[in-house]
């Protein structure tokens, strides 16, 4: 039963943040890709931080704090920031199919920095996610031409993740994941101030539908996505509920075709069959 619930909620997980990726989108609309970021951040900092000054901070040391705060702002004031320019030049069906070579990345990293297990399901899911990329990474826009400066976006994001994701791994050895990362989120929050000159005209033209997307978005990707996904590992564990989220790519793109109306070309068609074959590989045979 704990299993089977488990899987329930980082299949919750994988949705919540499909629907925040394709929400962001349409909050791009009117904002720009750093300014949902700042306020995201900020929004969720204002959650994180009191729950992690009530629960106690962790206990580390002075280089363990300077890594923390480097990987609070590479991973959250950066990163976000890269994907969510990436996918507002490329769409959500293929920046999010661009993203799932983000977890195989970190597993091989994962496996020759902190010795975690590298199976042979990993290595053939992501011998066809690693298709997919190429597959999307190859489609021209609208307009016949590959956005090369979204492709650099979306890349450079997925390799400070990873790089934050593997601190993050270390950081948590006999610490609460929870403190981590809420502190993680709010080093990334403080960072991020120093746009606010920058994001000034964007949060003065926001109207009260435009706050209150931000709030969703920021409620389903950052709270209640992190909060079902630490469940999920918690009643899966790791093996089980990792690969189920990495669905979340295919949620997004799915609906983003269906609500965005993005285009729905062969080779997107090809990189989502692909894409869930690599994940059902890692889900079978890790």
């Amino acid at each position: 039963m704990n299993v089977t619930l488990g899987v329930i909620l980082a299949i919750s997980a994988a949705f919540v943040w499909a629907l925040a990726s394709v929400l962001s989108k349409v909050s791009m609309r009117d904002i720009d890709p750093i300014s949902l970021n700042v306020l995201r951040l900020i929004l969720s900092a204002l959650f994180y931080v009191p729950l992690v000054i009530y629960i106690g901070f962790p206990h580390l040391s002075p280089l363990q704090w300077a890594i923390l705060i480097v990987s609070g702002i590479v991973g959250f004031t950066l990163a976000d920031w890269f994907f969510l320019e990436g996918m507002n030049l490329l769409g959500v069906s293929r920046a999010a199919i661009l993203v799932t070579f983000h977890p195989i990345l970190t597993m091989f990293v994962a496996h020759y920095t902190l010795d975690r297990p590298l199976t042979f399901g990993l290595l053939a899911g992501a011998f066809f996610i690693v298709l997919a990329v190429v597959v999307i990474a190859s489609e021209g826009g609208s307009d016949g031409e590959t956005s090369w400066r979204g492709l650099a976006y979306v890349f450079s994001a997925q390799l400070l993740w990873t790089f934050a994701v593997i601190v993050t791994d270390w950081l948590v050895k006999g610490e609460s994941a929870f403190a981590v990362i809420g502190l993680r989120i709010g080093f990334g929050a403080l960072a991020s101030l120093v746009f606010l000159p920058r994001i000034q005209g964007d949060v003065e033209k926001l109207g009260a539908r435009g706050w209150g997307l931000v709030f969703v978005i920021t409620l389903l990707g950052t709270i209640l996505g992190q909060y079902f996904f630490a469940l999920a590992l918690k009643l899966a564990g790791s093996s089980i509920a990792t690969p189920v989220t990495e669905s979340s790519p295919i949620m997004a793109s799915v609906i983003a075709v269906l609500f965005l109306k993005e285009r729905f070309t062969e080779k997107l068609g090809v990189a989502l069959v692909l894409t869930s074959l690599g994940i059902l590989m890692i889900a079978l045979f890790s």
